[in-house]
């Protein structure tokens, strides 16, 4: 895979991603049998089935190319096998993917909603993206749209990464092997000549935009539209022209967006750094007599906290309000119930042998 020159500081040699993503309501659209409600839309639709699971379908029946973008991803999980951070599929249907339910919906829409969400949980959360997103490159599999709007979570508010229409790279030769054809938005999006070539740097290049996102409560570049100024967000991107990094991981964020990472398991090492200072830090001012911020306990109120209309409490998982996300806006599902699967701390994966692609 090409990975891009991050040190370019011009346009030139590069094409702008001209992707353009929707979501939205159409009076006309046609809903498969048995789905209750449609809870996100986009290239691919997500409806809920029932309170256990949804289905995601293609949002224009008469294109073959959705339906096999959602075999694809099915045949990804299937590679990538249970885990306790992935969605858990249940199945194809005639008409789509069957996925398990999570009625808490996404981070995306959790933090919006939550704005007063501690530091320590926020970067708990970066932590688990991370070592997830480590397990699926170790499995060979390019996520290719990391994004707070496709992590969803569980019963217990931990995260779930979903929407697999990536790619599967070989073993042997690194070429692709199963491509589901989904790309990132602009804001996540890594500047590069092939708009569709992706790599595992193009994966950390939008975590880098995920950690910035849910460290700071919004996007980067907020006072930029990822669609309407799709090429603006591409030029500062590729001059290095980054929001200052005076933000917990401020530094982390940015040799994301460099592609300075060789791995995710760098980056994991280094947010466990700041989450062991910061409870350094926490005991010091213990022994001081400094007074702790209590933190907040999942579902307690917040003091002048606005709620979102479509949040996670009502099982919506599109907020999309820019409609932004992306060529599949699914708001996908599971948690693991029975906890079997441990999380690697130390963000070291063995790759799986039997998991290539033939």
């Amino acid at each position: 895979m090409n990975i891009p020159n991050q040190n370019q500081d011009t346009l030139t040699g590069h094409v702008l991603r001209q992707v353009r993503r929707s979501s939205y309501e159409d009076p006309m659209e046609r809903i498969p049998p048995g789905v209750e409600e449609v809870i996100s839309r986009g290239s691919c639709h997500v409806g809920r089935l029932n309170d256990k699971s949804v289905l995601k379908y293609a949002s224009d029946f008469n294109d073959p190319n959705y339906l096999m973008s959602i075999k694809i991803e099915y045949r990804i999980l299937q590679i990538l096998g249970p885990h306790p951070r992935i969605i858990e599929p249940k199945g194809l249907a005639e008409d789509g993917l069957i996925l398990k339910y999570y009625p808490n919906g996404t981070l995306r829409n959790h933090i919006k909603n939550h704005p007063y969400e501690t530091l320590d949980r926020r970067l708990e959360w970066c932590k688990q993206i991370v070592d997830t997103l480590l397990f699926v490159h170790s499995r060979r599999v390019i996520h290719c749209d990391i994004c707070l709007h496709n992590i969803l979570l569980d019963d217990n508010f931990d995260i779930i990464l979903a929407d697999f229409q990536g790619l599967v790279i070989s073993r042997e030769t690194g070429l692709t092997m199963l491509d589901g054809l989904t790309r990132e938005c602009a804001k996540s999006y890594m500047p590069r000549e092939n708009l569709w070539a992706a790599s595992y740097r193009t994966d950390l290049f939008a975590l880098g935009s995920t950690i910035y996102h849910l460290i700071n409560g919004h996007e980067v570049f907020p006072e930029l539209d990822s669609i309407d100024d799709e090429n603006t967000i591409n030029a500062r991107f590729i001059n290095g022209e980054y929001p200052n990094n005076d933000y917990v991981a401020g530094h982390i964020v940015e040799r994301c967006w460099r592609g300075e990472y060789a791995s995710a398991a760098e980056i994991s090492c280094e947010i466990s750094e700041i989450q062991s200072a910061m409870r350094v830090v926490g005991e010091a001012l213990k022994q001081m007599g400094v007074e702790v911020p209590i933190e907040k306990e999942e579902g307690e109120e917040y003091e002048g906290e606005i709620e979102e209309k479509g949040s996670e409490k009502g099982g919506k998982y599109g907020d999309d309000e820019d409609g932004e996300y992306k060529d599949d806006e699914d708001g996908e599902y599971e948690d693991d119930e029975d906890g079997e699967y441990e999380d690697d701390e130390d963000g070291e994966y063995e790759d799986d042998e039997d998991a290539e692609v033939l």
